[in-house]
């Protein structure tokens, strides 16, 4: 559910009901537990200590610190794992006496607490037992000195590095690692000698983190290893290191007949490596390489055209220089191909003058100037509809939808392509093509020829013309003639699409027909209708139409009631808000959750807003939540704080969301909003997390300051939270919030250590590398909310929706099974778990 979305555009997508629900102690269980853990009786007390885990974590701190201080083992070992999840300050100093315990779980779980809460002592008293008569005390020893990040482990650690155990060293290499401090450098090279892979590899691995170039001869000599993974590990970790001094050991293995056979990751990662080290001699490679790998229009399957990704900048005049030599076809081919992944656009007269003169074979040439999307390619592209080969002209086609932005006027392809589309001896999927084609241009003239194929047959044909006369963005009365009267086709299919391309051009007269048709319709037919109409009510000003909505509302069921009173959020006039006040008034709850989803986008409606926050019914607050996030001025701040607080997840996730917007909008650093969402992200329901975060982000809070009461929370968050998305909203925060100067370093420290090892790899992309710049654009969307296993759309389902943002807005569907989102950032959308399935 990738790419555009548009004003027009509805989209019907999967929610997961999969999941299993995790079971969640309320609040009200604490003092229970608080009791039991005072019990004489041992199997209370580790009945409760077991069920600590569970309390939300604001009330099981300090319970789980109680239980640390516990006379009998088992209760303080549930207590300490307790105390790791819920992330309890200073809990290392609490456990650093179970050190010296001659329980060796009480050792273990020692180290596992430091390793969650360290505090400098309880570090430096881990190094006691470097030495421990259990391997597997000395590994959590370890794994919790590199997780501590303070330098002064590195001693101790380099003193075990020759453990007899595997998995001790293993761990201490990690640790080392981890830590970053380059007085492990020359100790680590050694252990790529070590006799276990699993050590080898970690230090090679380690030695690419740490980032000193000292060990690139060490690295090289690696790739002479026994085992592929170390092998390909000390590749990747030569490119991290862009070791130019490694070119030529690496291009040994890109020749090397057990790199091109059965050992193909190594050559992979080889080329890799190239790409990271970017220097002229590797891209040089790197090209030669293109000419083996050939011009596959599938960028996954190309591993040197990903590599000369990697390399970037550096890689683009190389390419360049080598498409104006004289490369062969194969060659050049692929070169085109390469200078798109790039997005070198200024190579784009290269490559048309490539095309043109058959170095570069036309389907290539044509898909590398799509890729490129540059506009001024429109014209050589279109040079080529006539080609006698389908395979090309199917490319044209896409490749000049590509071209073509809808919203622009450009008829420069109307008239190349009239008489094919209009040619009943074109194919029938050519045709269907053509029509789209001719949609995105924008142009006046290409209405006329859509407009002679409503009649078309077969109905594929009608039904492309009609999605392109919605497409093309044209009003008028003859369209709007076309499109009423596809409604009275036999086909469902036929109708539907006249509906969409209404929502999308319907005037008033239009909007007028809809509203008559809709009671009228049969039932199959008034989803769509509900659709058309409540788009094309959003392109109406008139007071009387407003009215005529109002009027028809109670002869009308509940769907179709939704999109009424959706389509008067869109009118957004003075009668329309008017009408929506009144119908706030329903006591129906379906009712009153429809209008605060259409007051989103409707300016002065921020009181009326505010009363249904405080509606009694939780989805209705939901929904007024988010839409006082999109229109609140600085008075609806303290409302929003307030509901933050709220019993119901989805009104407190969408009010942290709302109150941040309304704070970047409206009320520039508010201490008061920024303790509301600091305090949220200890809230023991994972989405409300998720929006306490969005909510810092999209307020433009700063992190890192003197008193900041975020930054401690966001990167406990993004260590040890369990729910991934959170990880992924503390993630996103961390990489665009504003930071002291101070602080930017332990910020690019925790996001380079998330970027290597969070277990999710959507977390660790956006580790490692900052998110695209928000969208700018913003479309009106509606989304139908179709359940796992489903194949309709099921009303007031829960639902929990992504934005491209990261905004995460969490309700039920109305009576249709549907969500309006009247200004969404353009891009991807899809819906994630419900939250009542979420911990």
């Amino acid at each position: 559910m990738s790419g555009r979305i548009h004003a027009w555009a509805t989209l019907a997508v999967l929610a997961s009901l999969a999941t299993p629900a995790t079971a969640t102690v309320w609040p009200s269980s604490h003092q229970r537990v608080a009791e039991a853990l005072d019990s004489a009786d041992l199997t209370e007390r580790r009945r409760a200590a077991s069920m600590l885990s569970t309390l939300p974590p604001a009330m099981a701190r300090g319970l789980a610190v109680k239980a640390l201080r516990d006379g009998d083992a088992d209760v303080r070992i549930h207590g300490a794992r307790a105390a790791a999840r819920l992330g309890v300050d200073n809990a290392g100093d609490e456990v650093v006496a179970w050190l010296q315990e001659r329980d060796a779980r009480l050792r273990l779980a020692a180290c596992e607490l430091i390793e969650a809460s360290p505090t400098p002592g309880s570090v430096q008293a881990l190094a006691r037992i470097l030495s421990d008569a259990k391997p597997e005390v000395r590994e959590a020893a370890a794994a919790a000195m590199g997780a501590s990040g303070l330098p002064e482990t590195v001693g101790p650690l380099l003193g075990h590095l020759d453990d007899n155990a595997a998995e001790v060293r293993l761990e201490v290499v990690r640790a080392l690692g981890r830590l970053g401090d380059d007085r492990a450098v020359v100790p680590l090279v050694s252990k790529l000698q070590d006799q276990e892979e699993a050590v080898r590899r970690e230090a090679a691995r380690a030695l690419g983190r740490l980032g000193d170039e000292r060990a690139a001869s060490t690295l090289m000599l690696a790739l002479q290893d026994k085992s592929l993974a170390v092998r390909v590990q000390a590749l990747d970790s030569l490119g991290e290191l862009r070791a130019e001094s490694a070119v030529a050991a690496i291009a040994a293995v890109l020749t090397s007949d057990a790199a091109t056979g059965a050992d193909g990751p190594a050559r992979t990662a080889a080329l890799r490596a190239l790409g990271r080290i970017a220097s002229p001699q590797a891209i040089r490679l790197l090209i030669d390489a293109l000419a083996s790998e050939g011009a596959a229009l599938d960028a996954d399957a190309t591993p040197v055209r990903k590599a000369l990704a990697l390399a970037g900048a550096p890689a683009v005049a190389a390419l360049e220089a080598a498409l104006a030599g004289s490369p062969t076809r194969r060659l050049a081919s692929a070169l085109a191909l390469a200078l798109a992944d790039l997005s070198a656009t200024s190579a784009r007269p290269a490559i048309e003058r490539a095309s043109r003169r058959g170095q570069v074979d036309l389907v290539s040439g044509l898909t590398a100037l799509g890729r490129l999307g540059d506009p001024a390619a429109l014209p050589f592209v279109l040079e080529h509809l006539d080609e006698p080969d389908p395979s090309v002209r199917r490319t044209v086609v896409e490749v000049a939808s590509r071209l073509l932005e809808p919203g622009t006027q450009d008829g420069r392809a109307v008239d190349v392509v009239k008489a094919r589309v209009l040619d009943p001896t074109t194919s029938l999927g050519e045709r269907i093509a053509l029509c789209h084609l001719l949609g995105r241009t924008g142009s006046d003239r290409a209405q006329a020829v859509l407009l002679s194929l409503v009649g078309a047959r077969p109905d594929a044909l009608r039904i492309a013309a009609l999605d392109a006369l919605g497409e093309l963005g044209r009003p008028g009365e003859a369209v709007d003639r076309a499109l009423l009267g596809a409604f009275d086709d036999p086909s469902s299919r036929v109708r539907m699409a006249a509906a969409t391309a209404l929502g999308r051009v319907g005037q008033d007269a239009a909007a007028e027909q809809l509203l008559h048709r809709l009671d009228a319709s049969a039932a199959q037919d008034r989803p769509a209708l509900g659709v058309a109409l409540s788009a094309a009510l959003g392109r109406s000003q008139r007071p009387d139409l407003a009215q005529k909505v109002e009027a028809a509302l109670p002869t009308v069921s509940g769907p179709s009631r939704d999109a009424l009173l959706e389509g008067l959020g869109r009118m957004a006039t003075p009668e329309a808000l008017a009408a929506l006040e009144r119908a706030s008034k329903s006591a129906d709850p379906d009712d009153r959750r429809k209008v605060a989803e259409a007051l989103a986008g409707v300016a002065g409606s921020e009181s009326l807003l505010l009363q249904l926050s405080e509606d009694p019914d939780p989805t209705v607050r939901a929904n007024a939540s988010w839409a006082l996030g999109a229109v609140g001025s600085k008075a609806a701040v303290p409302r929003l704080a307030a509901l933050v607080e709220d019993l119901d997840v989805a009104v407190a996730g969408n009010a942290a969301t709302g109150l941040g917007r309304a704070v970047g909008r409206e009320a520039k650093d508010d201490p008061k909003a920024k303790a509301t969402l600091c305090k949220a992200l200890d809230d023991f329901r994972a989405y409300v997390r998720v929006g306490a975060l969005n909510g810092l982000r999209f307020g433009g809070f700063s992190l890192g300051g003197e008193g900041d009461c975020a930054a401690p929370e966001v990167l406990r968050l993004l260590r040890r939270d369990g729910a991934f998305r959170v990880r992924l909203a503390a993630a996103q925060l961390l990489r665009t919030a504003p930071t002291a100067p101070g602080a930017k370093p332990g910020f690019d420290r925790a996001l380079w250590r998330c970027a290597s090892e969070d277990r999710d790899a959507s977390v660790a992309r956006l580790c490692q590398a900052p998110p695209p710049p928000p969208p700018k654009e913003r479309d009106e969307v509606t989304v139908y909310v179709v359940p796992d296993g489903k194949t309709d759309p099921r009303a007031r389902a829960p639902f929990a929706l992504v934005l491209a943002d990261g905004a995460l807005r969490l309700g039920v569907a109305d009576r249709r099974g549907a969500l309006y989102e009247d200004a969404a950032p353009r891009g991807e959308i899809r819906l994630a778990v419900p939250a009542a399935l979420v911990r």
